[in-house]
C-alpha cells in the first residue's frame, strides 16, 4: 500500500475538524439571536405570547436587546450576547 494512501484519512480529518471549529466559532447572526429569545419569551410567556410579538435592537454594551411585548401587557427584556446568550433577563414587567 502507497504512503500517501495511509496518510490521506488522517489528512481528510484534520480538515473536517479544523472547518467544525471554525463555524462553531463564528458568532451567531442577527436572526438566530432574535429567534432565541423570541422562543424563550414563547415558553416563559405561556399562552398568548407569539414570536411576532418581540423586537430588536442595538444596546451599547452587547449585541443587542430583545423586548417582546404581550398582548396582556407584560414586556419581556432580553440582553443578548454575540454568541446567543442572555447577559440579563428582566422578566415580566407590568
Amino acid at each position: 500500500m502507497r504512503r500517501w494512501a495511509l496518510f490521506a484519512p488522517l489528512g481528510a480529518l484534520i480538515v473536517l475538524t479544523g472547518y467544525l471549529g471554525l463555524r462553531m466559532g463564528q458568532p451567531l447572526g442577527d436572526t438566530e439571536i432574535i429567534e432565541r429569545a423570541a422562543a424563550r419569551y414563547v415558553a416563559e410567556a405561556g399562552d398568548g405570547a407569539a414570536r411576532t410579538d418581540c423586537a430588536a435592537t442595538a444596546h451599547p454594551q452587547a449585541r443587542m436587546i430583545v423586548v417582546c411585548h404581550h398582548p396582556d401587557g407584560r414586556s419581556f427584556s432580553y440582553v443578548m450576547g454575540d454568541r446567543g446568550e442572555v447577559f440579563e433577563a428582566a422578566g415580566p414587567q407590568a
